[in-house]
């Protein structure tokens, strides 16, 4: 046995390989790239103070509740701005939920108001048809 036939029954031909076409040539280097496996740190640029919420549940909701919800979203901006952005994002929370509870005082407080003058307007009208 021929080496040359040999090599042809150990190795078939193949029928349809790409052969190269006039004045071009096949560059057979291939590189291997490596990758280490990193953990994703999530990058925080900025975090909402709430201030402008802080500030209008101030002035159109319960304002003594208001006032607390400036001071924490007061602090979260000076936090931020020294780069503690957990604190930040802490202090921010707690702005948006005193923001909210002074939201809902002010909502409890309308009902109630809107009740006592409309019980009170019961009551006058019902005096003024037992007086007669």
């Amino acid at each position: 046995m021929d080496s040359k036939q040999g090599n042809q029954s150990r190795y078939p031909q193949q029928g349809n390989a790409a052969q190269p076409q006039q004045g071009y040539s096949y560059n057979h280097n291939s590189a291997v790239v490596v990758t280490q496996p990193v953990t994703a740190v999530p990058v925080v640029n900025s975090v909402p103070d709430n201030m402008g919420l802080a500030i209008f549940t101030t002035i159109c909701c319960c304002w003594p509740i208001g006032l607390f919800a400036i001071m924490k979203a007061s602090q979260s901006r000076t936090a931020l701005a020294s780069g503690d952005f957990q604190r930040a994002q802490t202090l921010s929370q707690e702005s948006r939920r005193l923001s909210l509870f002074s939201i809902a005082g002010g909502c409890v407080s309308i009902v109630i108001v809107i009740i006592a003058v409309v019980v009170s307007i019961t009551n006058r009208s019902s005096d003024y048809y037992y007086s007669y």
